[in-house]
């Protein structure tokens, strides 16, 4: 039982150390920055390699376990969205895996170390059990927060949008028009899109296509949309015009609608709360009237 309690605690001191690893901030991924500025993105054999074993190791894991649909598919567009790595992602996954495998293991041997008796099964199924619970945290997070970010996203876009269609109004350039918007906002939706707009300008491209190539990147419909319409509509002035307003009004009504929809959730939601605690206080009321009552008879 000794060894046991001993051997269990070598493996949470070595999870709680990788742990402590991994929550340390990683420093600048140098493909990442050049992707930013260059219109094409570098081949995976030029790509920089990183000297840690951490990024290798991610980078093995993307490899080798990452699958493109099923219970191990990487959110690759959330990723994006999030500007984050599926390196570090898979990072992520295999530090909650080990800790739900080495948590079991120091408690049942803080139980047997305390002279308790557990059969062996027990600690291998909960380790298992808690190893696979937790590597799909990760996949929680991620798709939750990338439901947040592109719900600013859409908010933010129809303002650029708006203040596009003020910078037609006042005269500018359908190209200057895009991009100046995007220049004064601090929002990271509005340095997405001035990054695009930017990578489309230095490869001589179409800036609806880049906007389109981000909207497929992030996956987020409105941009794709937009981007095609656009294109159909060509570069006239009042049809342009046309295109944006109706883009924003479409764009704004269906936010106002999503708005009421989680509003009336939210208020059916409360029902539920609200409703056990009154009849938590009428038996609180009525429990000694009808406890006397039955009491009598």
């Amino acid at each position: 039982m000794t060894t046991l309690a001993i051997v269990a605690g070598l493996l949470g001191a070595c999870g709680v150390l990788l742990i402590v690893r991994e929550l340390r901030p990683a420093p600048p991924r140098l493909d990442a920055a050049l992707a930013r500025i260059q219109a094409t993105s570098l081949p995976a054999s030029t790509l920089p390699r990183s000297a840690g074993g951490r990024e290798d190791l991610g980078r093995w894991l993307a490899e080798h376990l990452a699958r493109p649909a099923g219970m191990l598919a990487v959110p690759r567009r959330d990723l994006a969205l999030l500007d984050r790595t599926v390196e570090r992602f898979m990072l992520d996954k295999l530090a909650l895996f080990v800790t739900g495998l080495v948590t079991p293991s120091v408690f049942f041997g803080l139980v047997a170390l305390v002279g308790g008796s557990v059969p062996w099964t027990l600690p291998v199924l909960a380790s298992l059990a808690l190893g696979v619970g937790l590597s799909f945290v990760p996949d929680l997070d991620i798709r939750s927060a990338a439901r947040r970010h592109r719900r600013d996203f859409r908010y933010a876009f129809t303002s650029y949008l708006q203040l596009v269609v003020l910078e037609r109004e006042a005269g500018a350039a359908l190209n200057a028009a895009l991009e100046e918007p995007a220049k004064v906002a601090d929002g990271w939706p509005f340095q997405r899109v001035h990054q695009a707009l930017t990578r489309a300008r230095h490869a001589q491209q179409q800036p609806w296509r880049a906007l389109a190539r981000l909207g497929e990147d992030i996956d987020v419909r409105d941009l794709i949309d937009l981007a095609h319409t656009a294109e159909i509509a060509g570069g006239e002035g009042a049809k342009m015009h046309d295109v944006l307003v109706a883009k924003i009004a479409a764009m704004r009504h269906e936010a106002s609608a999503a708005a009421r929809s989680e509003a009336n959730s939210r208020t059916t939601a409360m029902w539920v709360p609200t409703s056990l605690l009154m009849l938590g206080f009428v038996i609180l009321v009525g429990f000694p009237f009808f406890s006397r009552l039955l009491g009598s008879g």
